[in-house]
């Protein structure tokens, strides 16, 4: 059993007495900037929760991370612990118990985004272009970070390298499962540019099938969406999305 902790406890301790009862405006400031911050770090998946503690008085944060380097890092450049108005303490911890509710929409309707394209390359190659960071890069976004396990990332990475954190793509979506060759199901967020609904997640099924001698038919579907009319600019938005995503698949193979 892998018992090398992947969440991280960490507690944000006042640094002066008072706190946070008497807040002076530039510490408001901060504890703004450290609300943003985290919040990006949920929309990444690196945050599971966050909040203050009443009695006695202390922030407290649950990290998924990959090691403790990972959370101090994180930690180190918070915006409230580099201005000093907190410090913090960091405890391994194993979420064994996690319901997380609000992943998905709380009521789904029953439209889909289905889109389908004939690749001349074959099933091996093509399921390859999927499932690997190298493929993926080939065809599609700059950067990536694919881990073909269940709950293994599938991110795509279109913004730089510097971009705020949870605005460079598809951060924090992962493999829901798959069948080598035939299948891959995925999470999936909204883009940058509706926020509100960075959180949620939906479903994306990607499916493989021979289609003649060195050809391959990918079939995407995108389910999941919420009934909030909100959802609708998010599905407009991959309905155009998907449809170039497989256009630069098939031209990547010719």
């Amino acid at each position: 059993m892998n018992t090398k902790p992947t969440n991280y406890l960490v507690q944000l301790h006042g640094t002066r007495d008072g706190w946070p009862n008497n807040m002076t405006p530039d510490e408001e400031r901060v504890m703004s900037e450290h609300f943003t911050y985290l919040q990006a770090l949920m929309w990444a998946g690196k945050v599971l929760l966050a909040g203050p503690c009443m009695d006695p008085v202390y922030g407290l944060v649950i990290l998924e991370v990959a090691d403790e380097a990972e959370a101090r890092q994180i930690m180190d450049a918070e915006p409230s612990v580099t201005a000093s108005v907190h410090t913090y303490t960091l405890h391994p911890f194993r979420a064994s118990l996690l319901l997380r509710r609000d992943i998905f929409p709380a009521k789904e309707t029953d439209r889909q985004i289905r889109k389908e394209a004939i690749i001349n390359a074959s099933r091996d190659s093509v399921w390859k272009a999927w499932t690997t960071t190298e493929g993926v890069t080939a065809f599609g976004p700059p950067a990536a970070n694919i881990e073909l396990k269940v709950d293994g990332k599938y991110e795509w990475y279109f913004g730089p390298a510097d971009s705020p954190l949870g605005t460079r793509g598809s951060e924090g979506c992962r493999v829901l499962s798959y069948l080598p060759k035939e299948m891959l199901t995925f999470t999936w967020n909204a883009p940058p540019t509706v926020p509100e609904l960075r959180p949620a997640r939906t479903r994306v099924v990607v499916q493989f099938a021979d289609a003649g001698p060195g050809q391959t038919k990918v079939t995407l579907t995108h389910l999941g969406w919420g009934e909030e009319p909100m959802w609708n600019e998010v599905y407009d938005y991959f309905d155009a999305a998907w449809g170039h995503v497989l256009t630069a698949l098939a031209e990547h193979f010719k």
